[in-house]
């Protein structure tokens, strides 16, 4: 996908639209990726010098980083899990930079919902990413997820 050198160069040109597809498919993405147990795909997500806090509080600071913690946690006990979610707000912040809040749940083998609201507590998260438009495709630049509480 995006290397190091285009990732420099973040589009200008088209107007940032809160209801864009492209922005709302980044999670879409980073979810297929996660349910087929794919740390690559996860990575690939997020710009090189992309930023990730999961929700246990590690600090990832580059995809590289992020493969290597979602391969080794895709292996053991994130094995076989799926994720789901929703936006709830999109707000840009530029041409090519949106700020995206969401809903989700990490879902266990033999779980069948379809609702984050319906995922229970200590399996639900809530998020909070930047993507930046690069070649016309979003990326998340930062990631960070708190799982909820009550």
């Amino acid at each position: 996908m995006a290397n190091a050198a285009v990732e420099e160069d973040i589009e200008t040109n088209t107007n940032c639209s809160p209801t864009q597809q492209a922005i709302i498919d980044v999670p879409h993405r980073l979810f297929a990726a996660w349910d087929r147990g794919d740390a690559a795909g996860v990575a690939a997500q997020f710009t090189t010098d992309g930023h990730m806090i999961p929700s246990n509080g590690a600090y990832l600071t580059s995809r590289q980083a992020i493969a290597a913690y979602y391969q080794k946690a895709f292996a053991g006990p994130l094995k076989d899990t799926r994720m789901i979610g929703e936006p709830l707000s999109v707000r840009c912040l530029s041409n090519s930079t949106a700020v995206i809040d969401g809903l989700g749940g990490m879902l266990m083998p033999g779980d069948t919902y379809t609702d984050p609201e319906q995922v229970p507590i200590g399996q639900r998260i809530i998020v909070s990413w930047t993507a930046v438009r690069i070649n016309g495709v979003y990326y998340m630049k930062e990631f960070q997820s708190t799982l909820v509480q009550g």
